[in-house]
């Protein structure tokens, strides 16, 4: 196939290893692959590996894949039974199936990108946590998968071929990768989930401060993560729950009430709040995910989190949880400390995902990543994928043309570059432009349906 399948909804993390086992036969059709280009590390970071691919985000079906990323193991254990699209961010592969929507899936892959490389200038923060990904021992931080139901990600995990080389971590459901989500004020998932699997890379490579101690196995040492979660908590790793039920004291900030979530459970959940605390990402947020946005309050998310996380603000951090606080702040760890949008590099990377919304209200008219009107600026050599798997898309389908509102004015719809995949209203449904080296400076977004449905929405273009 030729990467039209958006991806969608279950995060898992595996690991891909060398197998043994005979390749299975794969329904993808192979396109020439497109070179990528080794990007010499400098000086300063010559712990990493040699070199490393600067992401560009292309989604690709596993022949090309494999053709531009030949020294990466494991992919000939039956993936392609489950998967037909991958992306690569600094050695890590993000696995998508058939109907899981690409900007989802590149949504993703920028998160992850943005924990990696936070500054954005292309180069991973820390050479310590680039390696863990190339080498992790236990295998949990070379390959992301996004899944279409729970039902075949059971059927994933469940495959025996590649059991001994992938072992799965932890998942997003579908419609969990929240394209354009945070920036509306809804807390996206996908910035939690993926955090907590690159939080386990500073559990693996800085025991001492952010280790977990295998509780179940008898461990009695402590990081100073774990020491300072008993101390917000109130209670030790000895502490079980009472009447199927945690009990905390009064003066306790960090009271996760999950009983099915054990000691180290819970530190992965205090890491994961004390970090989206410290960058401001849960102040900022106004409300729960899938919540409609007449929900929105300030510190909304705050107030929904306040049953098992009190601080609400850096400074609440600080006053509230210190030990935590000088840990992440006062030790020179690299550690994120920008909010992670899924917006990595702009139009400096090649493509890009946007959500399309229909919205009733005077009017059917479309919104980009919940935004009517906005003007977005293109990139020519980009590619843009413009995603209509909502519900609300149906009977909407998303057009260009060089003047407002196309056809309905006498204007003509814009081909070049131009791929329409899908039924507007179905997962999976996307219109795609690969924007021309003679493509104009600008484009307008219609309805080949109904006028009216883009306002002035003008994309801006440039070199």
């Amino acid at each position: 196939m030729n990467v039209k399948h958006p991806l969608a909804t279950t995060l898992t993390v595996v690991f891909l290893v060398g197998c043994e086992m005979p390749r299975l036969s794969s329904t993808v059709e192979p396109t020439e692959p497109v070179a990528k280009k080794s990007v010499p590390l400098p000086p300063s970071r010559s712990s990493m590996a040699k070199t490393y691919l600067r992401p560009d985000f292309e989604p690709m079906n596993l022949e090309q894949y494999k053709a531009a990323y030949p020294h990466l193991a494991g992919l000939d254990c039956g993936m392609e039974q489950f998967f037909d699209t991958y992306i690569n961010v600094f050695g890590v592969t993000i696995a998508g199936m058939p109907k899981t929507p690409v900007p989802e899936m590149i949504h993703a892959a920028k998160i992850y990108a943005q924990l990696i490389d936070n500054d954005e200038d292309f180069i991973p923060d820390d050479p310590k946590i680039f390696d863990y990904h190339q080498k992790d021992p236990e295998g949990r931080n070379y390959l992301i998968v996004l899944v279409d139901t729970k039902a075949l990600d059971n059927a994933w995990i469940a495959f025996r071929p590649g059991q001994r080389f992938w072992v799965p971590a932890q998942a997003l459901r579908p419609g969990h990768s929240g394209v354009g989500h945070s920036r509306d004020g809804e807390m996206d998932i996908a910035v939690e989930e993926l955090f907590h699997k690159y939080g386990k890379a500073f559990q693996g490579v800085y025991p001492k401060d952010f280790g977990l101690p295998d509780d179940e196995a008898g461990d009695t040492w402590s990081s100073t993560l774990s020491n300072a979660m008993d101390r917000a908590r109130g209670i030790d790793r000895t502490v079980r729950p009472i009447n199927g039920e945690w009990v905390y004291p009064e003066n306790a900030w960090y009271t996760y009430n999950a009983t099915s979530c054990g000691w180290g459970c819970q530190l992965d959940e205090y890491l994961w709040h004390v970090w989206a605390t410290n960058i401001g990402y849960n102040e900022m947020l106004t409300r729960h995910p899938e919540a409609p946005k007449e929900a929105s309050r300030p510190q909304g998310w705050c107030e929904n989190l306040h049953s098992e996380w009190k601080p609400c603000s850096r400074q609440d951090l600080k006053e509230m949880d210190s030990a935590a606080y000088h840990l992440i702040n006062d030790k020179d760890y690299q550690l994120p400390t920008r909010i992670p949008f899924g917006e990595y590099g702009g139009n400096r990377v090649a493509y890009h995902g946007y959500e399309i919304n229909v919205y009733p209200d005077n009017g059917p008219h479309f919104t980009i990543n919940r935004n009517f009107n906005p003007h977005l600026t293109l990139k020519r050599g980009n590619t843009y994928y413009f995603d209509q798997s909502l519900e609300t898309n149906a009977g909407f389908p998303l057009r260009f043309s060089t003047s407002e509102d196309g056809a309905h004015r006498g204007g003509e719809e814009y081909h070049e570059g131009v791929l329409i995949e899908g039924v507007p209203g179905k997962r999976g449904s996307y219109v795609r432009i690969t924007l021309a080296d003679n493509a104009p400076d600008q484009l307008h977004l219609y309805c080949s349906g109904q006028p009216g449905m883009a306002g002035n929405n003008i994309l801006m273009i440039e070199d």
